[in-house]
Parts: structure tokens; C-alpha cells; sequence
């Protein structure tokens, strides 16, 4: 039986693993995509911004669907209201 297939792919995958272990794959990939055209550099959003940013405080409130919310307390009050 000819097993030429199975060293290759054994011989294959073997080099891959070495290659990303020793850091080589990642810059072989990024070399063959930009000779195909197909290189995104790296994305900067884990960078440290040069300045503070503070973090965004959003209203949580909004975000509840009114039907969730507490019910108001009103003088009139019908079936559906809470009485405290």
C-alpha cells in the first residue's frame, strides 16, 4: 500500500507545529499575503492610547424595555399598579 500521502501529510503538519513554535509561521504568512495582495496590518486597538480616555458611562435605564421597569406610583392607581 502506498503510504505517500499519509508521510506527507504527517511531514506537513509536523513542520507547521515546529514552525509556529519556534515564532516563523506568522511572519511566513504575513510575507505570502502581501505578495497576493491580501495583507491587513495588525489591529491598533490594544494599543495604550497616548492619553487618558475615560471610560463612557451609559444610562443603563435605557436600556430596560418600559414593560421590566418598576411601576410608578401615581394618586390613581388601577389593577395593574403595585400599592405601597
Amino acid at each position: 500500500m502506498n503510504l505517500t500521502w499519509f508521510y506527507l501529510h504527517c511531514f506537513a503538519a509536523v513542520a507547521i507545529l515546529w514552525a509556529d513554535a519556534t515564532d516563523r509561521l506568522e511572519p511566513a504568512f504575513n510575507a505570502f499575503e502581501q505578495k497576493m495582495g491580501l495583507y491587513t496590518p495588525p489591529d491598533t486597538i490594544d494599543d495604550t492610547p497616548p492619553f487618558y480616555i475615560p471610560p463612557i458611562e451609559q444610562d443603563s435605564t435605557n436600556m430596560i424595555p418600559p414593560f421590566f421597569r418598576p411601576p410608578i406610583e401615581s394618586i390613581e392607581s388601577d389593577s395593574n399598579m403595585v400599592k405601597r
